[in-house]
């Protein structure tokens, strides 16, 4: 190869030391734009992620606990917490504002000897929730239950929050937050109140199986063993409290502790004997007014004819071992700390009455408003139409075959009960306490016998309804198949074996907070 072509050659496959030097200053110049661009966009998804960091997308998605193996984020986690938390206020509210308190706040310490807050609370009672409503869901899933079991349930639940939403003007992702907490939505919500809909359905379910599997022999060993919680007591009771007793004199100087303590003596004694003079005085006939102005009594430290089974008395009261001993018609004076009571049993009995069927037509006497919204008594002429319009309808009745079946056609025609205008007008197992007491007065009367139609029974506003104003007429189908003290068994059992199984089956299912958890949740 000649010189000069191997020069041209060398030429093609190289570049002069300008040419080099350029095209190096433009490769780094390449390489500096592509590094700034990756660190422009890389500085971009930094800010786009603390903005979602921010707006809690992130913590609502991470892991707030475990539960048996099974994760819940920090917004499922919430919804347990903030259902624990509106349960106690609503539970409470009418105490704290009776009594001028703030409503406490989560960081407000509410056990003063342990430190616990009401976060606190919250949270531990947000843990047993979760295990145990976890449990039972998937408890449920595996006796075949599911989600389109109760969709008709959660949709009603959503309505409801919506319309709530709607009513206090804010939008209803807005308040979720506010009664859920910040990480809350409504596809969160949704799998939630689902899951504890199913939850509950299935507990109900299994409930109602217990109660039907008690056997008469379990019924009558329940009752030997537990008489005083089902006996039904009617009894009066009356506290004296003793007077007070200064420990200081009219100077403010302190009085000797023996002096004190003679006069407590004394007045105690003034009060046991206040306390046995009352007996003297009561006889079951009496209201006890006269009493309570003559003893200096507190009318609401005193109960007079009172009637309750021995279950729903608190075994805590001081007198309530001595009322357990009584027999009927006999009395008792029992110290408490700073006085005494005086109690007296008029009767204790086992209810074996049975719960009745009944069907009945309501005619409702039409009601107003007034300028605040609020219901209006219905007037003279209302009333005297519900009037007619029942009579009309017992015509009816009487002029036809005067049977339970024609009863039951004119109760689906007319009755304005949307309980039981479908069905006839039929409640069955009725007990006494469950109906207003106009109702009830004609229904449990000794001389009922099944047939029995009652005349127009009116029914105005009270204390346990405001709604029914109006007429009824009721129609005696006989006693059910209830009998209320071995009812009152089959629940005490069925609530013994509910917290057994319930315990069980949250046990196989603990719970366990990450730190996430525990940072976020509540906050």
């Amino acid at each position: 190869m000649s010189a000069s072509r191997e020069k041209k050659q060398r030429q093609d496959v190289g570049l002069d030391p300008k040419a080099a030097k350029a095209q190096k200053e433009q490769a780094e110049k390449k390489r500096k734009t592509v590094i700034y661009s990756v660190v422009g966009a890389i500085a971009a998804v930094a800010v786009a992620a603390l903005l979602i960091w921010h707006s809690g997308f992130f913590q609502a998605r991470m892991t707030a606990a475990t539960v048996g193996g099974e994760k819940l984020s920090v917004a499922e986690m919430d919804y347990f917490y903030y259902s624990a938390r509106t349960y106690y206020l609503e539970r409470y509210y009418s105490t704290y504002a009776a009594m001028g308190y703030p409503i406490p706040a989560d960081t407000d310490v509410m056990d003063e000897d342990t430190g616990t807050t009401y976060h606190d609370y919250y949270l531990e009672t947000a843990k047993t929730n979760a295990s145990q409503i976890t449990a039972l869901y998937n408890e449920a899933v595996s006796n075949g239950y599911s989600l389109d079991d109760v969709k008709d349930d959660v949709k009603s639940e959503l309505d409801g929050i919506k319309s709530s939403a709607s009513a206090n003007g804010v939008s209803y992702a807005a308040y979720l937050r506010g009664t859920y907490g910040s990480h809350m939505s409504s596809g969160v919500l949704e799998k939630m109140i689902g899951r504890e809909l199913v939850a509950s359905k299935y507990y109900s379910d299994h409930n109602t199986e217990l109660k039907d599997s008690y056997t008469q022999d379990d019924l009558d060993k329940y009752l030997e063993e537990n008489h005083d919680a089902l006996d039904t007591f009617e009894y009066s009771t009356f506290y004296v409290a003793a007077a007070t007793v200064e420990t200081e004199d009219e100077d403010g100087n302190e009085i000797d502790e023996e002096t004190v303590n003679k006069q407590k003596e004394e007045a105690m004694e003034q009060a046991k004997a206040d306390a046995e003079k009352i007996l003297l005085e009561f006889t079951d006939a009496d209201e006890f007014d006269h009493l309570v102005e003559e003893f200096g009594l507190t009318a609401t430290s005193c109960q007079n004819h009172v009637v309750n089974t021995g279950s729903s008395i608190n075994a805590a009261y001081v007198y309530y071992d001595e009322l357990m001993d009584l027999k009927d018609g006999e009395s008792a004076v029992v110290e408490a700390t700073n006085g005494y009571y005086a109690i007296v049993l008029h009767s204790r009995t086992l209810d074996t009455s049975h719960a009745r069927n009944t069907r009945h037509i309501l005619i409702t006497a039409e009601t107003g408003t007034d300028d605040n919204g609020a219901t209006v008594a219905p007037t003279d002429e209302a009333w005297n139409a519900a009037l007619e319009k029942i009579q009309s309808i017992k015509a009816e009745y009487e002029a036809g075959d005067k049977t339970e079946d024609s009863f039951a056609a004119l109760a689906d025609k007319y009755s304005d009960d949307g309980g039981s205008n479908t069905n006839g007008g039929l409640y069955e197992n009725v007990e006494k306490g469950q109906f207003v007491s106009e109702f009830e007065d004609w229904l449990f009367d000794d001389a009922r016998k099944p047939g029995d139609v009652s005349d127009p029974v009116a029914h105005g506003k009270d204390a346990s309804s405001s709604n029914y104003y109006g007429y009824h007429l009721i129609y005696y189908v006989g006693e059910g198949d209830v009998i209320t003290w071995q009812r009152e068994a089959r629940e005490a059992l069925a609530a013994a074996d509910l917290t057994t199984w319930l315990d069980q089956l949250s046990s196989a299912c603990p719970i366990t907070m990450t730190d996430a958890g525990s940072s976020s949740v509540g906050v």
